[in-house]
């Protein structure tokens, strides 16, 4: 298993955000202007890109934001999620950042607060009309 960190998006995380939160999850937006200033990270499993996310300063939280996290399907279940969301805390970490915050699906909160240590805060709110809430922790 390989973890690449990029400056740029590159069309691995394209297709693995394309694939989870379009195809399946219905959203109608997937791109922003954060891409533009993010670091994206993927993981590949025999040079399969499987898995990513990215993660940039956001001024309106004051400490870095990781997103987009995705797994695709046949490859869930098996960690990803925990192994991606902590090469983005240390990437972050590496760059004197102290503090994440994470915009995430009420449905996988409890992965967020369980197996990360992330604390929710605030009410949920609405992103494309899905169910959202904030999260942080400190690293």
């Amino acid at each position: 298993m390989d973890i690449k960190v990029f400056d740029k998006i590159p069309p691995e995380s394209r297709f693995i955000r394309e694939t989870v939160f379009l195809d399946e999850q219905g959203f109608e937006k997937e791109y922003d202007e954060n891409d533009n200033i993010a670091k994206h990270i993927v993981i590949y499993e025999n040079d399969e890109a499987i898995a990513t996310c990215r993660l940039y300063w956001d001024d309106e939280v004051n400490c870095y934001h990781v997103g987009r996290i995705a797994v695709l399907k046949p490859h869930r279940g098996k960690g990803l999620g925990i192994k991606i969301v902590t090469e983005a805390e240390k990437v972050i970490k590496e760059m004197g950042g102290k503090e994440v915050f994470i915009s995430g699906q009420v449905q996988v909160v409890e992965f967020y607060v369980k197996k990360l240590g992330y604390t929710q805060y605030g009410d949920v709110y609405l992103e494309e009309k899905k169910p959202h809430v904030a999260l942080k922790k400190s690293i």
